[in-house]
């Protein structure tokens, strides 16, 4: 699949089967998200990998839309240390849609659930307790990761003449 058919179809995916994906390929979506832009390559991202159903379940309580990590076989927590990088937090969401891609491109479905929140670190505070995170790194979102279990609708879009307000 070339990248704009991957792109173009990858869906938000929040229902998983039970079985349960190799580790490598977890890994191997976290590596990819190794190579997204950074201001500076100040690569400000680390990640947790969590298995644990107990962990998981406690993880899904976040807020109210990530009830739907109960049901993935994995959740891969996205951290960011702040101090690495004046842009940390569009350098995770470059990360994080490299991560989703790559889950798409191969096999798996994904979908994230935002953890960081500008005015209030309540969430963050949920999750650092349940991972035992150290202070120094930002909770920036808890991604499901498995094989999906739904198909979704294509995704509607914008047209190109919607969109390009200029051409200067």
């Amino acid at each position: 699949m070339d990248i704009f058919d991957v792109i173009k179809t990858r869906r938000s995916i929040r229902k998983f089967k039970k079985e349960v994906p190799p580790e490598e390929v977890i890994k191997r979506c976290i590596e990819t998200a190794l190579y997204a832009p950074s201001a500076k390559n100040s690569q400000p991202w680390y990640f947790i990998i969590v298995k644990d159903k107990g962990k998981i379940k406690e993880l899904s309580k976040a807020q109210p839309f990530t009830k739907f990590l109960e049901g993935a076989p994995y959740v891969i927590v996205a951290l960011a240390d702040e101090k690495k990088s004046n842009h940390w937090l569009e350098d995770m969401g470059c990360a994080i849609m490299a991560l989703l891609l790559e889950a798409h491109s191969l096999g798996l479905g994904a979908c994230w659930g935002a953890i960081y929140h500008p005015e209030n670190r309540e969430r963050e505070n949920y999750v650092r307790e349940v991972l035992d995170i150290p202070e120094n790194l930002r909770i920036i979102a808890c991604i499901g990761i498995g094989y999906p279990d739904e198909i979704p609708s294509p995704k509607k879009v914008k047209s190109l003449d919607e969109a390009i307000i200029k051409i200067v």
